[in-house]
Parts: C-alpha cells; structure tokens; sequence
C-alpha cells in the first residue's frame, strides 16, 4: 500500500502534464482543420472592363460561343463550343479547327435556343444590340476589331478577355514571323514596282475593286504582303480608307494592275462581265490573272489572314494561276 501511494504521488504530476499537452495538441489541431475549413476558396471569377462596362467573367472560361470573330478565339488556343455555321460557308481556313463545335445557324439570326442548350461560361459577340440578350444566357463581352490599330492588338485584346495573354503573347511572336517569311518569299519574284488589284467577282452586278479590307483578301495583299496596289486603287480606295468600291466594265481596267488577285467561285464564268475590256488588260496579256476561292478568302481575322498571305504567296512563286 506505501508503494502504491508513492508512486501515484510521483507520477500524477507526469499525467497531468501529459494531459494538458494532449489537450493543447488536439484543440490546436481543431484550429487548424477551422482555419482550412473558413478560408475562402479561390476566386472562379474576374472582373473584365469593356465597352459596355465592367462584366464579371470566368477566370478560365471552357465553354465559349462566339457569334462572329471565330479566328480571334482561335488564336489564342480556345475552340469555340458554338460558332455560326454560315460564317464557315466563306471560312474555309477555319473548318478544321471546328469540326467538333456546334452550328448557331445563320450569324445574322443566331438561334438562341440551340445558344442555351450548349450552356456557354462566356458568350463573345460583335454585336452591342444583342449584349443584353446574350447576357441573360451567359456572361458576354462585345468585341470590335476595328477599334484595334493592328492584328497583333487584336489578337492582344482577345487573349485579356479569355485570360490567355502568354498564348497571344506567343502567337503574335510567330504571326510576325509567319508574315516576314512570307514576304521574303515573293521578293525577287515580283518585279520591282509591279502593282496589284483585288477585285471580286461575286456577289454584285459589277466587280468590286477591294482596299485594304476587312474582307476579301485585301488585308492579306495589302497589309501583310505588303503588295504595292495599282495607282488609282491607292488613291480612291486605300488612301481615303475605302474597303470597297463596285467598278463598271467602262472603268474596270482603269483599276487594274500589273498582277490581278480575283476572288471567285470556282465553276463560274467571272471575267464574262467584261467581254469588251478583258482581252485588252496587261494583267491578261502577261499571264498575270491569280485566281482566289472567296471562301477561303471571305474573312480577313488575323488568324485566317496569315493563311489568306501564305497562300498568296505561295501561287506567286509558283505561278498557279487556276485554283487548282
């Protein structure tokens, strides 16, 4: 019984400080699994400043619908789950990125309900009327190239909306030398001081003499290739920032150059508007007629634009006249 009393008295001490201890671990550990449990996750959103105000979008958008500015999105690395199907009728540079992604229909009549069904994160438009429409669906953000100085800003721009600024950063590295190699491809094959005319042959009922576009092929010659254009083209067109202008057959040859880069639809009879100016043209005479497929040629995103110049350069050098 002494023995027994001795050693309680000698180890109770041991127990009690034991006992705290644990307790001290336990209720710090409580603390801790607290502290893991009240802090806020990371935020799955950002704020992004636009022309229609501040928007609150994805941080990493996955599901985009884009009703217009396809290559844009392209661009940076992002596949559209939706894009309109029409645009791919003149888009051809862009089919083959898109083969998995959904077709909203006409850009012009987007269907909403197929819209809804596909549940965007992110819906990018060119359009301000629709924004509010669209943004009963999804977050959206109004996009205008033309407030953009050049393609590497815009590719810029859609890289800040789509949080992917290293993938456009990258991408405007390797368009600036795409176009370089480009142009170093047609020099020496191009006579110094040759000129150059875009004309298309579709559409209208007389050719349209094409500036330095939004479309048709002429941001590719003009922009990228840095094509010298036929004087009166650079003076009516490109000087006083026309896109476009429609050229009866009386005044047709006043705008061609020495070279002639026609958009038309292949299996169509293009030059038979001008029976009595056709065979008089230098650019006719000389072999110099370069034959465009409009639907590679219809849109003018950087992403397809480079294709557009590379293509163009590609049948300078080679001489290919005929599409195929």
């Amino acid at each position: 019984m002494l023995f027994t009393k001795v050693w309680y008295r000698l180890t109770l001490p041991i127990l009690l400080v034991m006992a705290v201890w644990i307790s001290g671990c336990s209720q710090q550990e409580s603390a801790e699994q607290v502290g893991l449990e009240t802090e806020p996750a990371a935020p799955q959103t950002r704020i992004l400043s636009t022309m229609m105000g501040d928007v609150t979008v994805p941080l990493h958008p996955e599901r985009v619908v884009v009703d217009w500015n396809i290559g844009h999105v392209l661009a940076v690395g992002v596949t559209p789950v939706g894009v309109p199907g029409s645009l791919l009728d003149y888009g051809a540079f862009l089919r083959d990125k898109l083969v998995d992604s959904a077709d909203l229909g006409n850009h012009s009549e987007i269907s909403l309900e197929r819209m809804v069904e596909l549940e965007p994160d992110l819906i990018i438009t060119w359009d301000q009327e629709k924004f509010q429409t669209y943004s009963k669906i999804a977050p959206t953000v109004v996009y205008v190239p033309d407030q953009y100085d050049s393609m590497e800003a815009e590719v810029t721009a859609m890289g800040e909306i789509l949080n992917r600024e290293v993938e456009a950063k990258e991408w405007n590295t390797t368009f600036k030398q795409r176009v370089a190699d480009a142009q170093a491809k047609i020099k020496g094959v191009i006579p110094e001081g040759a000129t150059f005319t875009v004309a298309d042959f579709n559409f209208l009922k007389n050719p349209a003499i094409i500036g330095n576009s939004a479309n048709r092929g002429g941001r590719a010659a003009y922009e990228l290739l840095g094509l010298t254009p036929a004087p009166k083209v650079k003076t009516e067109l490109l000087d006083q920032g026309q896109e476009t202008m429609e050229a009866s057959a009386e005044v047709f040859g006043e705008y061609v150059g020495d070279y002639l880069l026609m958009m038309v639809t292949e299996g169509t009879k293009d030059h038979s508007l001008l029976p009595d100016v056709w065979a008089s043209l230098p650019a006719v005479k000389n072999n110099h007629i370069f034959k465009l497929d409009i639907h590679k040629y219809f849109t003018a995103d950087p992403y397809t634009s480079i294709l557009q110049a590379e293509e163009i350069a590609d049948r300078l050098v080679k001489g290919q006249t005929e599409l195929n």
